[in-house]
C-alpha cells in the first residue's frame, strides 16, 4: 500500500472520536468483504462460461450420444417391418 495513503488514513483515524473510529474500521471491513464477494462471483461466472463452452464443444456422451451401430450392411424391408 502507498505510504502517503497510510499516513492519510492514520491522520483521519486520529481525528475521529473513538466511537467513529470503530465505525470507520467496520466500513473498511465491509468494503473488503464486498471486493472479495465481487471477485468470487466474477470467478464463478467465468467458471460457468468455461463449463458451457466445454459442454458445447465436447461430443455428446451417454444416452444422448449418436448411435454407434454399423448398419451399412443391413437391408431394410418395409414388409418385414410391418409384420412386426
Amino acid at each position: 500500500m502507498n505510504r502517503q495513503l497510510i499516513q492519510r488514513m492514520e491522520q483521519t483515524m486520529s481525528q475521529l472520536p473513538p466511537q467513529y473510529q470503530s465505525e470507520w474500521l467496520d466500513f473498511g471491513d465491509f468494503l473488503a468483504a464486498k471486493v472479495q464477494t465481487h471477485q468470487t462471483s466474477s470467478s464463478r461466472v467465468e467458471d460457468a462460461r468455461l463449463l458451457v463452452r466445454e459442454m458445447v464443444n465436447s461430443p455428446a456422451k451417454g444416452r444422448l450420444g449418436p448411435p454407434f451401430l454399423d448398419l451399412s450392411g443391413f437391408k431394410f424391408n418395409r414388409e418385414e417391418a410391418n409384420e412386426r
